[in-house]
């Protein structure tokens, strides 16, 4: 494959988890950074379940974020990310590619709130990580204008990139969604609710 060829593909699959990860966020938003009123229907609903869901949105945001933000390359295995598309640009002699890279980095030094989590999420067995006797396990903790920083300029950067190529803009600040509905989920949260609530009242009232 031509590296002009490769370049487009690339871009394909990181459009294509940039859209993802949005839509992963935009979901994780509405069930937890949200009126009291969803978050008590959570709460009444199964806490405990909820409470869990929470820290597996959490870890797969920050493991999204960075693995976009990976080097090009970890030992000998090459990457799928940014950084790799920036290379590709380089080979195929695009002068803008230094300058992409200083950017590039920038923004992944923003973002270490994603990044410093997620490597402590992925060294797991790691001796000197794990063996503090504390038994804890890092959870990544990051704020809403935080993503959105990262989404805003990660965005940009892939537009002008495009723009180098001659490709038409994407439509990232759309959010465009290919994971799901946090209203439509909610709502049938809500629904199960109800239909439990109905049937303890029906259950107390065939007692009496």
């Amino acid at each position: 494959m031509k590296t002009h060829d490769k370049i487009k593909s690339t871009i394909a699959v990181i459009d294509h988890e940039i859209a993802h990860l949005s839509s992963v966020f935009s979901t994780y938003k509405r069930l937890y950074v949200s009126d009291e009123e969803t978050r008590k229907l959570l709460g009444e609903t199964d806490s405990a379940f909820f409470g869990d869901l929470y820290i597996v949105y959490l870890n797969y945001i920050a493991v999204a974020v960075s693995r976009l933000l990976d080097p090009a390359t970890t030992g000998k295995k090459a990457n799928l990310t940014i950084f790799t598309l920036i290379n590709l640009l380089k080979d195929d002699g695009h002068s803008e590619a230094d300058e992409l890279k200083e950017r590039l980095k920038e923004i992944k030094t923003k973002a270490y709130n994603f990044t410093e989590p997620r490597n402590q999420l992925v060294s797991h067995l790691d001796y000197d990580v794990n063996n503090n006797g504390s038994n804890s396990k890092a959870i990544p903790s990051f704020v809403t204008s935080e993503f959105d920083s990262f989404y805003e300029d990660v965005g940009v950067l892939m537009n002008d990139i495009r723009i180098i190529l001659d490709m038409s803009p994407y439509m990232y600040e759309w959010g465009i969604v290919g994971h799901g509905s946090g209203r439509k989920l909610l709502h049938r949260i809500q629904s199960a609710a109800d239909d439990i609530k109905k049937r303890s009242e029906q259950g107390a009232a065939s007692d009496r």
